[in-house]
């Protein structure tokens, strides 16, 4: 479980992840030692999964943004797995996920245009056996993205 400081410390991470053992002991008021074990601790237990810059997407060339739902032929658990794998090799995927409804799967696609879309569905995505069906939705606006998890609602007051 973690505990208010171990939820403080988390969020200042989120909030910027290049904070110093020294910045985050003077925002929580411990010193340094403390501060240091809580965070091994919280990557031990992988609270903490790692650290990383965020990269703007459209800034990058990446400014085309699809979901693409897909529906499977089969179900079989071997035919699962093998989409799960293949689907994972294609950068393009920035997420996958596995639902249940109306459909087996939910892609979150980033390419640069139109063209590198057609490109991943037409050169990839058809080239994987039992595939059903595609449905692409295209982003055309993005309201709220974030990782950040909503723990400062759970700190005590």
């Amino acid at each position: 479980m973690m505990d208010d400081i171990d939820k403080k410390l988390v969020v200042l991470l989120q909030e910027n992840g290049k904070l110093t053992m020294k910045e985050l002991s003077a925002e929580l008021g411990l010193s340094i030692t403390p501060i240091y074990e809580r965070l091994k601790r919280l990557e031990r237990k992988g609270v903490i999964t790692g650290y990383h810059a965020s990269v703007n997407p459209k800034k990058a060339g990446f400014g085309f943004e699809v979901f693409s739902s897909v529906t499977l032929e089969s179900h079989k658990a071997d035919y699962l797995r093998e989409f799960e794998v293949e689907i994972s090799k294609f950068p393009e995927v920035m997420e996958c996920y596995h639902l249940a409804g109306s459909f087996d799967f939910l892609l979150k696609v980033l390419v640069n245009n139109m063209d590198g879309y057609a490109d991943f569905v037409n050169k990839k995505l058809a080239k994987l056996d039992n595939i059903r069906l595609v449905q692409s939705m295209m982003v055309l606006k993005k309201v709220k993205q974030t990782d950040v998890l909503p723990l400062v609602d759970k700190i005590s007051a």
